[in-house]
């Protein structure tokens, strides 16, 4: 503030983004380092904000502090997500090239057996047609049991590959939802990114419910045109944010005037699961968000690489 500048050190920026792959290896998605930089911004401007007080006249050297701080924050936030989005990009490719050579092990141990029995079949048949014509038949049944055998594993292949182009369990759910309760997409507007299966089951159906409600109390009470709910699923975390443009709530007044069975229900959910959430409201403003985060441990892959 002095110097009348903003002064950001390159030297702390480029250690954050180090920072913030490790938060990723630990399960941290980048949501909690918004949330953190929220409240270190409001904590020093009140005390940049306090030191005016004693020197109203040193406006210049508040905005150049304020400036710091925003671009700091900024530029901390931005290293930070680069190192996130590497480590999911990594972890993804490994994921992926774990599933490949689960095929590979699946073509080689299963597929290529039947068919090199086959093969072997032919070669006894070619051998002994002549001098042994009463075994033809039954040397022709083997090879024909055995090729069946080998286009009933090729099938289960191309349907293991084709598992994710289906509609998954998430998505259908929603969908039953919305039709059940008769709401257009115009009104809801639900979006699933990612793959589910970096995700259990048990997960999948308890981030449903939590979702359902905040969907159904943006509906009944909140008297919202517009509803948006979208869930990010990447292999070790799960990101869901729910938002409308409604009346808005006064949360704290709602938490402690024992109508909050709502709010405490889908927390003790959310942290049953080891997540965490949050929820943003104001009845002045309009409007209400909810975004939570669960740790996802276990994604496809984990099983067949971590056996070895």
């Amino acid at each position: 503030m002095r110097r009348g500048w903003a002064d950001v050190r390159g030297t702390l920026i480029q250690q954050v983004e180090g920072l913030g792959t490790e938060r990723a290896t630990q399960g941290i998605g980048g949501v909690h380092s918004l949330r953190a930089g929220v409240i270190l911004f409001d904590l020093v401007f009140d005390a940049l904000a306090e030191s005016m007080v004693a020197e109203p006249a040193e406006l210049d050297r508040f905005q150049a502090g304020v400036r710091a701080l925003q671009r700091g924050i900024g530029m901390r936030l931005e290293a930070g997500a680069l190192g996130h989005d590497t480590f999911l990009l990594n972890t993804v490719r490994e994921a992926n090239a774990a599933a490949q050579r689960q095929l590979a092990r699946e073509i080689h141990d299963h597929l290529g057996n039947h068919v090199s029995l086959a093969l072997r079949q032919l070669e006894l048949h070619e051998l002994t047609r002549e001098s042994s014509p009463e075994e033809v038949a039954v040397r022709i049944g083997a090879v024909k049991d055995t090729l069946t055998e080998s286009l009933g594993i090729i099938r289960d292949l191309v349907t293991q590959l084709r598992r994710a182009e289906r509609e998954g369990t998430l998505e259908s759910s929603f969908a039953a939802f919305l039709e059940s309760m008769e709401i257009t997409s115009s009104k809801v507007r639900i979006q699933v990114n990612g793959s589910e299966e970096w995700a259990t089951q048990p997960v999948l159906d308890e981030v449903f419910v939590v979702v359902r409600e905040c969907l159904r109390n943006s509906l009944a009470h909140a008297g919202a045109d517009h509803v948006l709910a979208v869930v990010d699923i990447a292999p070790h975390s799960l990101h869901a944010l729910i938002e409308d443009d409604g009346c808005g709530f006064d949360v704290s007044a709602v938490a402690t005037g024992g109508r909050a069975n709502g709010i405490a229900s889908a927390t003790e959910r959310v942290e049953l699961l080891g997540g965490t959430i949050l929820f943003t409201s104001c009845p002045d403003i309009g409007g209400t968000r909810v975004t939570f985060t669960v740790p996802l441990m276990d994604f496809a892959g984990d099983s067949v690489e971590s056996s070895k």
